[in-house]
């Protein structure tokens, strides 16, 4: 009886694992549905392009499609993937705003103001007490209990 009883709870909570994302599923387009829609179906109609040069290479590799045909199709893709690039370029380009680019910018000013982490010119970290090891023959860092360089083998002393 009681291996019956742990069989059914097996057998549920495997089934409850399996099938809780068909129970709760997620939203796939999360991402896509913040864009812009015209940059959304700038960006399906490229993805629609590259698959359409994927495919004429494939189908060259495996005969179906000529070296000239390939060429012929090929080029006329690149040229309307490059056109696809130019406009969600600029569209990216009107929909950045200013305040955004300036904080950005701000944030990158503030992060070049830093001083760097290390300190003195020993090599000895701030705050940690720890001096920076090297191997003499390649410039390896090592450890302080390490008798051997770890990259080309040589004696530390």
């Amino acid at each position: 009886m009681l291996w019956i009883l742990i069989s059914i709870l097996l057998v549920v909570g495997v089934g409850i694992v399996i099938f809780w994302p068909y129970l709760h599923p997620q939203p796939v387009a999360a991402a896509s549905s913040r864009l812009d829609p015209r940059l959304a179906e700038l960006y399906t109609r490229r993805d629609m392009l590259y698959q359409a040069i994927r495919d004429a290479r494939f189908d060259m590799e495996t005969g179906k499609l000529s070296p000239e045909d390939f060429e012929a199709q090929t080029a006329a893709l690149k040229h309307a993937a490059a056109d696809v690039l130019r406009a969600i370029d600029q569209l990216e380009a009107e929909l950045i705003s200013p305040e955004l680019d300036a904080m950005a910018e701000a944030a990158i000013a503030r992060a070049r103001a830093q001083p760097p982490v290390v300190g003195e010119s020993n090599g000895e970290s701030k705050g940690s007490g720890h001096v920076a090891r090297f191997c003499s023959q390649c410039g390896a860092p090592v450890q302080a209990a390490d008798r051997f360089c770890s990259q080309c083998g040589q004696r530390l002393g």
